[in-house]
């Protein structure tokens, strides 16, 4: 080797140590491909005879005409100006090119699919591709249009992952309530700007939830400046995968909104997986406080219903082994009032080389699509498959499932519950940010979490609330002292 080549080499190898091991990918190039399944079915069947307090099975259901659509809604918004956008969808095992467009930096663009509809999304840069169960009208969201179907999803960042300090969204609720949360996993002062250029910030200590309210199909710019997480939808009757504070769907540390009510008779609740005997806490987060230990044997998938405290309703989940974390509802219609609706549209990706635990509703016709952007080696259950380059296969049985892969995946997962059959039950309104199989090779960024303990017996808005009542009654006491001088 000549004395040049000695020096290059020695060159390359200093600049490979001074680079840190977590360097992100460069988002700005190259393409990306977004997977996604337009449910056959969007309508809700409900009975056709109601009691008090119960419903009568015998007598049969309906389609409620107002809940019934024939296509869905597909929105891109942009994280980079010049994006360019091809939709294809799938006819005859072939992509076929439907549509393609270019927007910018916090633009978006909306598009209609028919029912049944497989399709991918092709970019240049990086961007936010949802798919929501379209409007009452069937048509495209006008400035006029204040109300939409809630995605029950968790926002990747404008670098890709599922951890950071800036991301830009496009919201979809309903005209009143605050569905959307944000997590720091660090202390963060945190600025919201609307599409209007409307601002609002506030800060956040570590280990913390922030509750919001978005405008439907309005585009928020969120930056911060530690790391956070941001969370729509929550418990009910949707089933839906909740990533780690690590990144991936596996993990130590999550972060989820709960409730402060779940129904004992239901057959829902939030799910831990795990394959190595484990030890789970669960705290609420407004109060820092111990709601419940669990143990979880291994290769068991244990339901819980945490409950946290108002207004925030918001927890975390803490393990000493790796988990996988959901939410799921069988699908069986028991409750204590009424009836219950369990359904689930909603994604999640496998890391190459990450085993994911996952679990499919007993009670209920599954379908869970895995895609791959190139040929991918998956094992499922301990049985070998091969996806084909820009393929797909479907997982059907219900229950716990494994999942490995040489290369990222994303998954889809579309469940119907299985009363009624005649006519068949659907998934009624749903909302899911589409995936990418690329988002599972993004390296996250590393945040150092804090412990969840010791951050105080109460939120500091009830603090604040106490030292005015004691003040209040220092004064009147004052007052009433100086009257009967």
């Amino acid at each position: 080797m000549s004395s040049k080549s000695k020096l290059a080499a020695i060159l390359l190898f200093a600049l490979l140590t001074l680079l840190p091991l977590n360097t992100h990918i460069d988002l700005g190039k190259g393409e990306y491909t977004y997977y996604g399944v337009v449910p056959s079915r969007i309508y809700v069947c409900e009975p056709k005879h109601r009691l008090h307090g119960a419903i009568d099975i015998t007598a049969g259901f309906k389609i409620d005409p107002m809940s019934l659509r024939k296509t869905a809604l597909l929105a891109i918004a942009g994280f980079n100006d010049d994006t360019n956008v091809r939709l294809y969808i799938l006819k005859n095992k072939e992509w076929k090119l439907e549509t393609e467009f270019t927007i910018n930096r916090m633009e978006k663009k909306f598009y209609l699919l028919p029912n049944g509809t497989i399709f991918k999304v092709v970019t240049n840069n990086l961007a936010l591709v949802l798919l929501l169960s379209s409007l009452p009208s069937e048509s495209l969201p006008t400035p006029k249009d204040d109300k939409g179907p809630l995605p029950m999803a968790y926002y990747y960042s404008t670098e890709g992952s599922y951890i950071g300090k800036e991301f830009i969204i496009l919201a979809s609720q309903d005209v009143l309530g605050e569905p959307y949360c944000i997590f720091a996993l660090e202390p963060a002062e945190v600025t919201i700007t609307g599409e209007d250029g409307q601002k609002q910030s506030f800060k956040m200590e570590a280990n913390s939830g922030k509750r919001l309210h978005l405008k439907a199909f309005k585009l928020y710019h969120i930056k911060s400046t530690g790391n956070i997480m941001i969370q729509s939808g929550g418990p009910g009757g949707m089933s839906y995968f909740i990533p780690s504070a690590s990144g991936g769907y596996v993990g130590k540390r999550f972060y989820t909104i709960t409730t402060g009510s779940f129904d004992k008779k239901a057959d829902y609740g939030f799910r831990i997986c795990a394959w190595k005997d484990t030890k789970v806490k669960i705290w609420d987060l407004a109060y820092k406080r111990l709601i419940k230990e669990v143990s979880v044997k291994a290769g068991e998938a244990v339901n819980i219903k945490p409950e946290a405290a108002e207004p925030d309703y918001v927890m975390a989940v803490e393990s000493d082994k790796p988990i996988s974390f959901m939410f799921v509802h069988s699908g069986d219609i028991k409750r204590s009032y009424a009836w219950s609706y369990g359904r689930g549209v909603n994604t999640f990706f496998v890391r190459p080389n990450e085993e994911v635990s996952f679990f499919l509703a007993t009670n209920s016709t599954v379908k869970a699509y895995v895609f791959a952007v190139e040929d991918t080696q998956v094992m499922i259950d301990d049985v070998p498959i091969t996806i084909k380059k820009d393929s797909f296969f479907v997982i059907t049985s219900p229950g716990l499932h494994r999942i490995r892969s040489d290369k990222g995946v994303s998954i889809q997962l579309i469940q119907r519950p299985l009363i009624p059959q005649n006519p068949p039950q659907g998934v009624g309104d749903f909302g899911i940010v589409v995936l990418s199989p690329q988002l599972a090779e993004i390296t996250p960024p590393k945040v150092k979490l804090s412990p969840i303990a010791g951050g105080g017996g109460m939120p500091m808005n009830l603090i604040m609330a106490g030292v005015a009542v004691v003040v209040i009654a220092a004064a009147l006491g004052f007052i009433m002292m100086r009257r009967r001088k």
